[in-house]
């Protein structure tokens, strides 16, 4: 149950600059496979623009335990998980990896400077939705995928409450199989009104519920503000909001979730042809690829603050005060830390270092990233988009650097394993509490520098 609710005046603000915008100001609006191939037209590259290759090489550790000081020049966005770093740089969790932001709280940038910034090297680093620099490979290919932290699962069919209706969740909870609980929950809107928002890609999401479950149903075309005084008037009886802050507002007002994006991801078909995969949004870090390859090491220190500041925020929500009016100032929002930590539970959770391998090396999960940017990358070639060719790996370097941090996690738990604490002298248990602390904050490459050192 959520507790507070964003105020009235957060959620006007929001729909009167632009209707249907997710937690934060996020939306899934444009930002599928559909609205990709809208914005291709314009995305422009500068004249000689930087090319990067298509392989992320990283470097071996440095030698020694002294920890490099290095600067990064980092984006952020105006939604939540755009912007979400400023509490780990305000904790310090950056600096203490020896990585000095610039400037010190992050440069603002927006979906239309997001791509230029980066393919001219200005900044090293964004937090955003990555697909949304797959059409810059019309000319360059500059900008690669670094990094997944979060997955937007903000669709969803609800019900109003007075028709006392069960969801999905509920049904598969009583035992009831995926196939048979979707179509129970959604059955009730057979042939019904749905109120939908007026963007092409949200109807991939109802396609897909829709060809699961077996139930068709009329739209009813109105803009999320729309809906939200429907809704209260009691004048309509289903709804799919294309924004996270109607879906909040309507679930204080207890409507029933029936099915959310959430319950496809985990319960729905597998395989490359999944009508899921179209619908799923995975939010994380890009950036220069040149930068990455000059700076392997640094890049690898920037990703475990961010993994550090999830884990923080994960433990702590109150830390999300820290980001509330940075993000306020920043998208003209009103939120308070309370509302951004109750937004992100429900429909962005951030996905920590320990379950990172479904994004990357269980082939078979919906969210890996090979099935997902086959699917995104595929459907803007036959559509001229990007240039054949362009594969998954040539774009989405997380995967290797995500292997790579664990490969060093692996290597000193075999490190500190080995070690005999009472036989150490001060300076090599000195090492050990030095790798004990940076395994913490998830910098396994200076983790395995210390143990490293502890062992010799």
């Amino acid at each position: 149950m959520i507790k507070s609710a964003p105020s009235t005046h957060f959620f006007k603000r929001t729909i009167t600059r632009d209707t249907a915008k997710g937690a934060g100001g996020r939306s899934r609006a444009g930002r599928g496979i559909v609205g990709l191939m809208l914005a291709a037209a314009f995305v422009v590259a500068p004249v000689g623009a930087s090319r990067a290759a298509d392989a992320y090489v990283p470097a071996p550790a440095e030698a020694g335990t002294a920890i490099p000081e290095a600067t990064v020049r980092v984006g952020l966005r105006p939604y939540a998980d755009g912007s979400f770093p400023i509490i780990g740089i305000k904790k310090g969790f950056f600096s203490d990896v020896g990585i000095k932001i610039s400037p010190p709280d992050g440069l603002g940038v927006t979906e239309d400077t997001t791509n230029s910034l980066l393919m001219r090297g200005d900044i090293d680093v964004v937090h955003g939705y990555p697909p949304n620099s797959l059409p810059t490979y019309q000319t360059t290919d500059a900008i690669k995928q670094i990094m997944f932290h979060d997955v937007i699962v903000a669709g969803c069919i609800l019900a109003n409450p007075k028709l006392g209706l069960k969801g999905i969740k509920e049904y598969m909870a009583e035992g009831m199989d995926f196939n048979k609980a979707i179509a129970a929950a959604v059955g009730p809107l057979q042939g019904k009104s749905l109120a939908s928002p007026p963007v092409a890609n949200e109807r991939l999401f109802e396609e897909t519920i829709s060809k699961l479950s077996g139930v068709t149903w009329q739209h009813q075309i109105m803009d999320d503000s729309k809906v939200l005084v429907a809704a209260k008037a009691n004048q309509i009886d289903f709804a799919h909001p294309g924004g996270a802050p109607i879906v909040y507002s309507l679930l204080q007002d207890k409507w029933k979730q029936l099915v959310c994006l959430d319950d496809l991801i985990a319960h729905g078909p597998l395989g490359d042809d999944s009508p899921v995969l179209a619908s799923i949004v995975v939010v994380g870090l890009v950036a220069n690829g040149d930068w990455v390859n000059k700076n392997p090491n640094t890049t690898l220190r920037y990703i475990s603050a961010v993994w550090r500041t999830i884990a923080a925020i994960t433990a702590d929500p109150s830390l999300y005060d820290i980001q509330a009016p940075y993000l306020n100032g920043f998208a003209g929002t009103s939120l308070t830390g309370t509302d951004i930590a109750n937004t992100v539970k429900l429909f962005q959770p951030y996905v920590p270092f320990e379950d990172n391998a479904k994004f990357y090396t269980e082939p078979d999960n919906l969210l890996n990233y090979q099935r997902l940017y086959k699917k995104i990358i595929g459907a803007l070639q036959q559509n001229g988009v990007v240039p054949e060719g362009l594969t998954p790996d040539k774009f989405a370097w997380g995967g290797k650097l995500y292997e790579q941090m664990v490969d060093y996690k692996d290597q000193t738990d075999k490190l500190l394993a080995g070690l005999d604490e009472t036989k150490l002298s001060d300076d090599k248990k000195a090492f050990v509490t030095e790798a004990k602390k940076y395994y913490a904050w998830y910098d396994f490459l200076d983790a395995y520098r210390f143990a490293k050192a502890a062992s010799e």
